[in-house]
This record gives structure tokens, C-alpha cells and sequence, in this order.
């Protein structure tokens, strides 16, 4: 394997010509996809045209003219393809945060008898800190079991009452098996929320099939929708009749400009809303998503593996001797699209990388991790981050940075 073989890739690749549906920066290699999705170069015009006609002239009426008033809806049901769920089935709305409490509570509200809150170690914070703060809030009724991800289904029982997991580890980029557990989950009557966050737009999903009811996800990482676009709640048709939602609010009323004393719940997917949608940034979110236009998933998953599995086999010949280990699972099926290496001088390394156009990031306490948008990233760029990654180790170039305290983000 060498470059040019690796260009010869990129000329056969079925994905080649989306690359430039994306504005990229010159002289710089993007592998952090998977912590913000690059600018797709449809999207600035758009939002400068809701800005200065919509909102500027359009003022008030643009709620119905431009459609702002569904936006939420459509902006679901163009996802819902990429997770495969259905029309109707998916709304975006509020952070993933505040979608996993609101789906969380209400679970957990139903729940009768049961206790254990099952969740992995070493999820993503935010998810633990949010059942923590509901098992305060339920006074005590419900114990927080952070599993081993290796034991997660032995730790699911008649005793559960709610299984919050993330697909694809943020850290490590090792993947559940979301059908496996979910079939688990269902035959002992315990609900489960899946967090999509580093699935959705990269990795295969079928949440219809796998009978999955409940799920949320993000939509500026590999769904490109912009910083702090919001986030998606996923709810199969056949659980919607049955959700109350804890937090209720205007948007998921049944007669919005009705104005009425009390609380109507809706009855479809618009129940997960709460108060007004962010309509610039739901404008970035259908541009993010319509990266995705005409593409088949299954080219985006093989190009995601291929990627994946070369960035693996070049650091496993010029990595290892600078004491680099791969923390991603080595199976593909295992893996979503991410790989991940120890190192023990990993921050300084990704300072190093930063500084010579290399954009990966740092994980605490040892972790470099590189992101695999197939969208955009190309298999001459992988050839290039790991040459570049080697010549920083070989130099030490790295030590420049050794002493640098850690950036408030990393």
C-alpha cells in the first residue's frame, strides 16, 4: 500500500464527487467529524436568505410562508431515512441532553416496582448526569448501575426499569449490538433509550426493524447540521400513543393558537416538542442532512470500514514503535466510524498534529481519536494524517507541546 494506491481508491470510490458538497479548507486534513461535521456549502446562503428575506421582510408571516412552523417535523422526517425509522416517527427538537431527560422521565414515571437504572461505564457524561439528577429527583426510588459494556445484558433483568445506552462509545468507538440488546431488553419488559450521536450518518441503523421504541441522537456531527444545531428524538408509531410527556409546553399542545387553560397533549410525534423550535438552526440541520441526497448508506458504511480499516493497517506499521495502541475494536462490526489509539503523550501529540493541518482530538486521559466522515474524508487524507503522525513522533515535534496545559477544549 502506498499513496498513489490510495488515490486509485479515491478515483473508484462511488462517494468521490460528494466531497464537494462540502466547503473544506485548504491545506488541512478533517478527522473530527465526529465532533462537528464539516460546513456543507449550501448552508450559509440559506441561512443568510432566512436572515435578511425571511425574517427581514417576511417578519411574522414567514412562520407560515416559509414553513418555519413545521420545520421541526420535516427536519425529523428527513432523518429518519438514515436511522431507519419512519415518516412520523422522529422530531428534532431542544439538546441531547434535554431530549434523554425528557424521554427518561417519562419512562421512568411508568415505571412500578422496579428499581435499577442501567447504564455503561465509561458513557458519555451528560447521560449519567442526567439519570443521576432524575434518580434525585424520583427521591431515591430508582439505583443507578453503571455496567462494564462487556456485561450490560447480564446486568438487565425483571428488576429494571430503564436502559439508557450510546451506540457507538465516544472514547473508543466500540459499538453495542443495538439489535442483540434491544431484543434483551424487550423480552424482560424493560425500556431502553439508545443515544445515536456518534451513529447516525456513518454507521448502519435500522431502528424500525431492530424494534427499537425510543432513541435520540445529534445532528452536527456526522449529520454536518452546525454548531449546537439541535437534536432529535426518535419514537417508534407504536409507543407514541402511550407517551406523556413530563415536560409539556405549548409546541406539543393538540390546539397550539387555542390558548387554552390546560395541557392537551398532541397525538403524534410533535408530543416530544416543547416551546419554539430554533428556526436558523434547523435551516443548518436540512442542509446537514441533504449531504446525504442520492446517497446509499450502504456505500457510506463500506467507505467508513475501508477508511477505518487502512487508517488501522498504516498505524500498525509506523505507529506501534512510538508506543501508539489501538483502543477501537479491531472487528469492523464492532467499530463505528472512528479509530481510536492510546498514547501516553496524546494531548501534546494532538497539538503537535493541530499544528501541522492534522485536525483529530484528544480524549482524556490518553486517548487520540480520528474521525471517519466518508462523506469528505478521503483515503489519500488518512495516508497523509498517519505519514504526518509518524514524522511528528520521528522529530519529537510533539515535546513542543508537552508542558502546554490542556485547551478548555480538546
Amino acid at each position: 500500500m502506498d499513496r498513489d494506491a490510495c488515490e486509485r481508491m479515491d478515483r473508484d470510490c462511488p462517494l468521490g464527487d460528494v466531497r464537494e458538497r462540502f466547503s473544506l479548507p485548504e491545506g488541512v486534513l478533517y478527522f473530527d467529524g465526529n465532533s462537528l461535521g464539516a460546513l456543507p456549502r449550501t448552508t450559509a446562503a440559506d441561512i443568510d436568505r432566512a436572515v435578511r428575506e425571511e425574517w427581514g421582510r417576511g417578519l411574522v408571516e414567514s412562520w407560515l410562508d416559509a414553513d418555519w412552523f413545521f420545520l421541526a417535523r420535516k427536519a425529523g422526517d428527513a432523518i429518519a431515512p438514515l436511522i431507519g425509522a419512519s415518516e412520523g416517527e422522529v422530531v428534532v427538537a431542544d439538546s441531547t441532553s434535554v431530549n434523554l431527560f425528557k424521554l427518561a422521565a417519562a419512562l421512568l414515571r411508568r415505571s412500578e416496582g422496579r428499581r435499577a437504572v442501567v447504564t455503561e461505564r465509561g458513557n458519555f457524561p451528560t447521560d449519567v448526569y442526567i439519570l443521576e439528577g432524575l434518580a434525585d429527583l424520583f427521591g431515591g426510588r430508582f439505583d443507578l448501575v453503571l455496567a462494564a459494556p462487556e456485561a450490560i445484558a447480564g446486568s438487565i433483568d425483571e428488576g429494571t426499569a430503564l436502559v439508557l445506552l450510546t451506540h457507538v462509545n465516544f472514547r473508543t468507538g466500540a459499538m453495542h449490538d443495538m439489535e442483540r440488546i434491544t431484543g434483551h431488553c424487550r423480552e424482560r419488559g424493560v425500556p431502553v433509550i439508545w443515544d445515536l450521536s456518534h451513529s447516525a450518518g456513518a454507521v448502519p441503523l435500522a431502528l424500525n426493524r431492530w424494534g427499537v421504541e425510543h432513541a435520540v441522537g445529534c445532528t452536527y456531527k456526522f449529520l454536518n447540521g452546525g454548531p449546537g444545531a439541535p437534536a432529535y428524538i426518535y419514537m417508534a408509531a407504536s409507543a407514541i400513543a402511550a407517551h406523556e410527556p413530563v415536560m409539556t409546553g405549548w409546541f406539543s399542545h393538540a390546539d397550539q393558537f387555542g390558548f387554552e387553560d390546560r395541557y392537551r397533549p398532541t397525538g403524534g410525534i410533535e408530543k416530544c416538542l416543547v416551546g419554539t423550535p430554533p428556526i436558523l438552526s434547523l435551516r443548518g440541520v436540512m442542509h446537514g442532512v441533504a449531504t446525504f441526497d442520492g446517497v446509499d448508506m450502504d456505500d457510506v458504511v463500506g467507505k467508513s470500514r475501508r477508511l477505518s480499516e487502512l487508517f488501522i493497517r498504516l498505524a500498525d506499521d509506523r505507529l506501534v514503535p512510538y508506543g501508539f495502541s489501538l483502543a477501537s475494536p479491531r472487528e469492523p462490526g464492532a467499530r463505528g466510524s472512528q479509530v481510536s489509539f492510546r498514547h501516553e503523550h496524546a494531548y501534546a501529540v494532538s497539538k503537535a498534529l493541530r499544528a501541522a493541518g492534522v485536525v483529530a482530538d484528544f480524549r482524556s486521559p490518553d486517548i487520540l481519536r480520528f474521525g471517519i466522515a466518508p462523506l469528505y474524508v478521503r483515503h489519500v487524507d488518512v495516508w497523509d494524517a498517519v505519514d504526518a503522525l509518524a514524522q511528528i513522533m520521528a522529530g519529537e515535534s510533539w515535546r513542543a507541546h508537552g508542558t502546554d496545559a490542556p485547551d478548555p477544549v480538546t
